[in-house]
């Protein structure tokens, strides 16, 4: 998990949040149900582009490229089952996985310490060790980690994959045999591709470039 930060609102959103949200609210209060058409207005395509453009295509809990295992799942932070008036609200949504979705579900985050990526600093919570997420001793790590089953097998088994990889890379880095022009170019790649927000993983590859980089020559890391 990465931090992020929020993009602009879809002008979609801008003409018809209050609209829609009224719709809701005000068959809630007669005692009727809304439509499905009313209820799922937040998966309308200028909203969930904007979501992948902020997300980095990438579930943001678990960083799996959306496309490559699932079309992605438009996900409300607060559940909106919790609150309707905020089913369509901009900063309550943002793009999950199927599975991170349903493990989510309706709990509240606040109540049970779920973290939210747009506001809190996931790395001052939790730590990569290999492929596998550890708390870092703070409720909000313990509660994530579990809640969301972030370690599950699946998802493991796809950051090993991409660790090995990684760790590819940082084995030609490290080869003292090779010109230092041409380890720091690979380094450089690595860190500004492979490290960066939009790759997959990122948190688990900027952990593991953090803890190699001091026993690199300097010559090649800067």
């Amino acid at each position: 998990m990465i931090r992020l930060t929020k993009v602009a609102k879809p002008k979609i959103l801008e003409d018809n949040e209050a609209v829609w949200t009224a719709a809701i609210v005000n068959k809630l209060n007669a005692g009727e149900a809304p439509t499905n058409t009313e209820k799922t207005r937040y998966r309308n395509p200028q909203i969930k582009t904007a979501l992948v453009a902020e997300t980095h295509g990438k579930c943001a809990y678990c960083e799996s490229k959306l496309l490559h295992i699932h079309h992605g799942d438009v996900e409300h932070i607060y559940p909106k089952s919790l609150d309707p008036l905020r089913t369509f609200e901009w900063n309550n949504l943002t793009l999950a996985c199927e599975i991170c979705n349903q493990n989510k579900s309706n709990k509240d985050p606040l109540l049970e310490h779920i973290i939210d990526p747009y506001v809190t600093e996931p790395s001052d919570h939790l730590i990569f060790s290999g492929p596998l997420i550890f708390p870092r001793g703070t409720a909000a790590g313990t509660s994530t980690r579990a809640l969301l089953d972030l370690n599950r097998g699946e998802l493991s088994e796809r950051r090993k994959d991409h660790l090995e990889k990684i760790m590819g890379i940082i084995d030609t880095v490290s080869r003292a045999d090779l010109p230092v022009a041409t380890r720091r170019a690979i380094f450089t790649d690595l860190r500004d591709r492979e490290g960066h927000p939009t790759a997959p993983y990122a948190a688990m590859v900027q952990t593991v470039i953090g803890q190699v980089v001091a026993s690199l020559p300097v010559e090649v890391t800067n």
